[in-house]
């Protein structure tokens, strides 16, 4: 099966440089360890990709992003989950609206502002530390 998702790294600027947002989710004992991860989720039926990243950063942070805010990183990425699952994943990067963070607790348990420079080694998968060498330009540009 293939199955559409997105991922977003979202960045605020402060005086000391671009810092990312990056999500925790909780360790699902079988399934994965503990691990920072950005906004990231599947594609409902009838959405485009770029809505379908709008609704996750909604849920996942509680941050209401307009449609213009998304800047395109990635799109068409395949990320081989299992022999019966892969991901063909859209990419995207914004600066974060004004806001408290508000994580979606079913999902994650906490969050953080990570400087820009130390987002790769917080990063557990192979998957998003590729995507963030992609975004990192991206996030640059959007912050500078």
């Amino acid at each position: 099966m293939i199955r559409p998702s997105v991922e977003c790294w979202l960045a605020r600027a402060d005086a000391s440089g671009a810092r990312v947002l990056l999500l925790h989710a909780p360790e699902r004992p079988g399934v994965r360890p503990a691990l920072w991860q950005p906004v990231s989720g599947g594609v409902e039926d009838g959405e485009s990709s770029a809505e379908a990243c709008l609704r996750e950063v909604r849920e996942e942070s509680g941050l209401a992003l307009p449609d213009a805010a998304l800047a395109p990183v990635a799109d068409g990425l395949a990320l081989v989950v299992s022999p019966q699952l892969t991901l063909l994943k859209s990419v995207y990067a914004a600066v974060a609206p004004e806001g408290e963070v508000r994580c979606d607790p079913a999902e994650h348990d906490g969050f953080a502002w990570v400087p820009a420079h130390e987002v790769h080694d917080r990063l557990v998968r192979d998957s998003h530390r590729a995507t963030w060498a992609m975004a990192a330009e991206v996030v640059a540009a959007l912050t500078a």
